[in-house]
């Protein structure tokens, strides 16, 4: 890892050849082949390494959009960071080649991750609901980074993890539900997948504290992604699936990841057919996995049914952050799986 005195660029304008030099030195010449904004940005840069390596693609990942400072998102930014430089590598969440991670003392962060591209791995697009199988190797992965993780004492004296990590630190409930911008977002078309028991801010915001709050925090916890959505995943050459974007990091009750990336996953009909089985099959492989007694299955299925409605967060998910394609699809899973399953009872209940 580079040391964290290298200056973090501001811009994609500051991203050069004498800038990479600092990270990695053999790097004769640098070209920015893509720039993607999103919630973060993201910069594909390709690097001629000279005759020993020849030709070297990496991603710079790091928070240079309008909104990154305006909404308060360095702690995000910085969440990341701290998974790449503290936790990759150490439970088997088997991310990216990370060569640089540094936040600045003005909070601005930045790392340099492998191009995923150049290893064979595809992408998943929200619209396109993954399979039950699919979802079940997803599973295993999570499962795989949980047991390695469960309750692990080396996690346990860490507080930010504990609260909540960078969801915590910039109070991702607030801020969502931030009342000048809720009759906005009623003129978007996610507005209308939204069940209408379901349209009163107060009540999602208050519910929604309570599950990442409350439940979240209770035992059995293990480390979580945090922002385990179907967006995240992508598929290795032997069929693996792993997960991108940590920035959300945190030690969280494990019903937190599976629930999220089920519901949003599966198309309606698949996850009313499935999600028993695939709870079953994320027990199983917990168990696989070093996990001797985890839960029973209700109590799986109560965790589930009460975590899954933080994906109701879609519904003010920032334009400038997802397509509206992607939040209309994802505000019809979580709104439709949230009705099925009585989740408004269910975290009321505990």
């Amino acid at each position: 890892m580079a040391a964290s005195s290298i200056a973090i660029p501001a811009s994609p304008e500051q991203v050069t050849t004498e800038w990479l030099r600092q990270i990695f030195p053999d790097v004769r010449a640098a070209e920015i082949c893509e720039i993607i904004n999103g919630t973060a940005t993201k910069i594909l840069v390709e690097m001629d390494l000279g005759a020993r390596e020849n030709r070297k693609r990496v991603w710079i990942k790091s928070g240079m959009e309008p909104h990154s400072r305006r909404d308060g998102l360095q702690a995000v930014y910085a969440g990341e960071t701290l998974y790449y430089s503290e936790l990759a590598g150490k439970y088997d969440t088997r991310t990216p080649a990370c060569h640089f991670a540094a936040t600045s003392e003005d909070g601005h962060s930045l790392i340099v991750l492998d191009d995923l591209l150049e290893t064979g791995a595809t992408f998943v697009d929200i619209t396109s609901a993954g399979s039950p199988e699919f979802v079940a190797a997803a599973l295993e992965a999570i499962a795989r980074y949980q047991a390695s993780s469960w309750m692990a004492e080396e996690l346990s004296g860490n507080p930010w993890l504990h609260s909540g990590g960078s969801h915590h630190a910039y109070d991702l409930v607030s801020w969502l539900y931030e009342p000048a911008r809720w009759q906005t977002y009623t003129q978007l078309p996610r507005y209308q997948k939204l069940a209408p028991p379901l349209r009163d801010p107060a009540l999602l915001a208050r519910l929604h504290r309570q599950v990442l709050e409350d439940y979240c925090r209770r035992e059995p916890w293990a480390l979580c992604h945090g922002d385990c959505h179907f967006g995240q995943a992508y598929i290795i050459p032997d069929g693996e699936v792993r997960l991108l974007d940590w920035q959300a990091v945190q030690t969280a009750h494990w019903s937190h990841d599976v629930s999220y990336f089920m519901a949003g996953a599966l198309s309606v009909a698949d996850r009313r057919l499935h999600e028993r089985d695939l709870l079953r099959h994320y027990l199983a492989k917990l168990k696989e996995f070093g996990v001797p007694d985890p839960c029973t299955e209700e109590e799986a299925w109560l965790a589930y049914r009460t975590t899954v409605f933080h994906g109701i967060g879609w519904v003010m998910c920032p334009p400038e952050m997802q397509p509206e394609e992607n939040c209309t699809t994802m505000v019809d899973r979580f709104s439709t799986a949230a009705m099925d399953l009585n989740s408004l009872e269910a975290i009321e209940s505990w």
